[in-house]
């Protein structure tokens, strides 16, 4: 989500994390079924459309944002456990 975030397409962020489109599709329709609300909306793109709509691409939702906020939040939290655990540790 945080490279969609980032690149504005599902595409332009599945290359930047070197996975496949339909990969990143995929993990986003899961994501879409296990919570019931969509977590990106897209534009179509392609030359009929560029003009009129600036292109294609897509955006989180606020369910997505808030499920990136809450990860980000949890993941320093684990860290800092971590690092007060590693500094716990003899040697």
């Amino acid at each position: 989500m945080e490279a969609v975030d980032k690149c504005g397409s599902i595409a332009s962020a599945a290359e930047s994390l070197g996975m496949s489109y339909k990969f990143v599709w995929d993990y986003l329709t899961r994501m879409r079924r296990i919570l019931k609300k969509p977590v990106v909306v897209t534009r179509r793109g392609g030359a009929g459309h560029q003009k009129k709509r600036g292109g294609g691409g897509a955006t989180l939702t606020p369910i997505a944002r808030l499920l990136l906020k809450q990860y980000r939040s949890t993941e320093r939290s684990v860290s800092t456990l971590l690092d007060k655990k590693a500094r716990m540790l003899p040697g």
